[in-house]
């Protein structure tokens, strides 16, 4: 039995999660134990909507430690991520830490290298990257079989006024199918705000792709390349499933689904693009 861990319960990611562990068979192996959020009413309702007994909320997360085998990070605000999920990996527990991974590339790196030093799996980041649709895409691309891409474009909404990080609390949903589909090797961005929406451009080496932070209820693909100019929607109805089953699967085998890399590139990307709207140019990622 692996007893899990949440951390950070006040967004709705939290109760997702929960019901994967609660009401699939698949996951019996999997017992919620313990809750931290700063306020214990989120808790409480994940406990009552999930039927969940013998559980506890803590009034401060290392007052789980032992009673937890996993955990999960799922706080609204990035900058509580590192402070969350450290103390578990420092002692050997398997993570998940939702998006954005961290608000700050130190932040991020102290935690991969932890993770490393104490052969630590960890995981994380957008589900948006699991859309079948991005999937689909990413293998495409690897598999030239687009021909020579000239350009793209995508779109997923994000602001620099949230209260939970600004532009950090939504923008690595597109950043991540940014990187998922087009590599992790982007140079550069180039952002800019008009009329209160925010146009991104990351710089590859052989084309530039437009990440649009469009506050539309619907998410778009498009690539132009030399065969054709692919148009599709982008379905997210099934990414918590995909992305908690990374997880369990992660904690059952202690291998990591993700690279150091595709952990701290979208933490990297976002630092850029949040530099290029303050300074009005291009900025290279800062690798």
């Amino acid at each position: 039995m692996f007893r899990v861990g949440m951390l950070g319960t006040e967004n709705s990611h939290a109760l997702a999660f929960a019901k994967e562990i609660c009401f699939k068979e698949e996951y019996k192996d999997f017992r919620i134990t313990a809750f931290y959020a700063l306020e214990k009413a989120p808790s409480e309702a994940i406990i009552e909507k999930c039927d969940i007994s013998g559980a506890v909320i803590v009034d401060d997360p290392l007052d789980m430690i032992d009673m937890v085998d996993c955990v999960i990070v799922t706080n609204r605000h990035g900058k509580y991520h590192e402070s969350c999920a450290l103390p578990f990996i420092e002692k050997g527990k398997p993570a998940f830490i939702d998006k954005p991974f961290t608000i700050d590339p130190a932040e991020a790196r102290n935690i991969l290298r932890t993770a490393k030093e104490k052969h630590v799996p960890i995981t994380g980041g957008s589900g948006c990257k699991y859309s079948p649709q991005i999937l689909e895409l990413k293998k495409m691309v690897e598999d030239d079989a687009f021909g020579k891409i000239y350009s793209g474009v995508m779109n997923f909404p994000a602001s620099t006024e949230s209260e939970y990080g600004g532009l950090y609390f939504y923008a690595s949903h597109l950043v991540e199918m940014t990187l998922a589909v087009y590599g992790m090797d982007m140079k550069a961005v180039s952002a800019f705000i008009n009329n209160g929406h925010i146009t991104a451009i990351a710089h590859y080496d052989k084309y530039d792709i437009t990440m649009q932070f469009a506050a539309s209820k619907k998410y778009i693909s498009v690539i132009y390349s030399e065969n054709d100019v692919d148009v599709r929607y982008l379905d997210m109805s099934g990414i918590f499933t995909t992305e908690f089953d990374h997880f369990v699967k992660m904690v059952r085998t202690g291998k990591s689904p993700l690279s150091e890399e595709e952990l701290l590139m979208p933490v990297l990307v976002m630092n850029a693009i949040e530099k290029s709207i303050e300074q009005k140019k291009t900025v290279k990622i800062d690798r």
